[in-house]
């Protein structure tokens, strides 16, 4: 055979960087998380984190997720299942029923992920865990999810490999039974940051008995359009007037020591 016909094998990359043990536990870390286990797919800026953490490039990154989701994902969503239909006879038939209608209410259906705040709501109205959460909806897409999906399409006239159009799914609103639960359960809301931060009050001595100062209302702005600081205003006229008086004062013992001086 001569050399001419003979493939060409293509050279590697002297710039990639070599796939260690430990950037690999870095991607399967990131796979099998509780954060990402739902949706293995890192963005861009996940991809960006992840070259910074492992020193790979965004196109081994890429390489790695697409081969591995079946390694390390699939097997990790299989024993899940497992777990799933093992756990759905402790679960009572309240907590089924309300988790089959969250997923299958025409305000989840179309994305049936539940993000972290809706997490938190969910295991505060039926007292699962995040681990009982998890498993229950990655076994339940395949279970409930996917066959509704597919009853949808041969109701509707549309072909397997087909997406149903919005207008499918405005149908679906208005005559699905499935409801999305309403919240009962009290979850925290995310902090909020005061709109007028303590440092712009005046120290608690500068406070007189029967001195109020003003509250800015949110609707006051000045010219340039910022909300005006009436707080901090007062608290600087405040901390004037105490100044004056002060050098009155030191103005008035002057005077008092200059009179004495004289008399004697």
């Amino acid at each position: 055979m001569s050399s001419a016909s003979k493939p060409k094998r293509k050279k590697p990359d002297p710039s990639a960087a070599k796939l260690t043990p430990e950037a690999t536990q870095h991607l399967k870390d990131w796979m099998l998380s509780p954060e990402h286990l739902d949706h293995p797919y890192p963005t861009e800026e996940d991809k960006t984190e992840l070259m910074g953490l492992t020193g790979l490039s965004r196109k081994q990154i890429t390489c790695w997720f697409s081969n591995n989701r079946k390694r390390f994902w699939k097997p990790k969503m299989d024993e899940l299942g497992r777990e799933a239909n093992l756990m759905g006879n402790t679960l009572s038939d309240h907590t089924v029923d309300y988790l089959k209608n969250w997923m299958l209410s025409p305000e989840h259906i179309q994305n049936p992920y539940p993000t972290p705040q809706e997490k938190l709501q969910i295991m505060a109205d039926t007292g699962i865990d995040k681990k009982q959460l998890i498993c229950w909806f990655s076994n339940n897409r395949k279970r409930i999810w996917k066959v509704k999906i597919q009853e949808l399409k041969e109701l509707y006239g549309v072909s397997a490999d087909a997406n149903l159009s919005d207008e499918h799914w405005e149908m679906y609103s208005r005559t699905s039974s499935n409801v999305a639960p309403t919240p009962f359960a009290a979850v925290p809301p995310p902090p909020v940051h005061d709109e007028f931060p303590a440092a712009h009050m005046p120290p608690p001595d500068l406070h007189d008995a029967d001195l109020t100062l003003p509250v800015p209302p949110p609707d006051l702005h000045d010219m340039d359009g910022a909300i005006v600081d009436y707080a901090a205003i007062a608290a600087a006229e405040v901390v004037e007037s105490m100044m004056r008086e002060h050098e009155d004062g030191k103005k008035r013992q002057k005077t008092d020591d200059t009179v004495e001086s004289y008399a004697v």
